[in-house]
């Protein structure tokens, strides 16, 4: 594949990642303990920590794929 495309591909991997990630965090700001268990919403904390984890490494991946075409 070629890098451009690889690096379009991740491009949107991402866009669409962050939405969720700002999804998940409008949803974890309006729930109480009434709504969600308090593992749910540990739970959901991971679930966040992980996306964003996720997140920079997908944008590590672009900016090194993106080096490498320019060079």
């Amino acid at each position: 594949m070629e890098v451009k495309m690889k690096s379009e591909r991740l491009k949107k991997e991402l866009t669409k990642l962050n939405a969720k990630r700002t999804k998940l965090s409008k949803f974890l700001s309006k729930q109480n303990k009434k709504t969600l268990s308090a593992t749910q919403r540990e739970l959901l904390k991971e679930q966040k920590q992980a996306m964003t984890k996720y997140a920079k490494v997908l944008e590590l991946r672009i900016k090194n794929l993106e080096a490498k075409n320019d060079n």
